[in-house]
């Protein structure tokens, strides 16, 4: 039998999500310069995102139900 699906906010992939766009707004409001500044640390940030929604992924075993 099928996992039933969670909600939304019991979900790690959605949380880390939303926590990706808060960085990314606040590096919008500090403006590019920086990310001029500082490009390994922007780089490195990145691609821990993508390692944990990577991971997260594979954790994952209950689908989100639909809105």
């Amino acid at each position: 039998m099928p996992d039933s699906p969670k909600r939304a906010r019991n979900s790690k992939t959605i949380a880390v999500n939303i926590l990706t766009v808060i960085v990314a707004a606040a590096a919008a409001v500090a403006g590019t310069e920086v990310i001029a500044d500082y490009p390994a640390v922007a780089a490195a940030i990145t691609a821990a995102i993508g390692v944990v929604n990577i991971a997260i992924r594979f954790l994952t075993t209950k689908p989100i139900e639909s809105l």
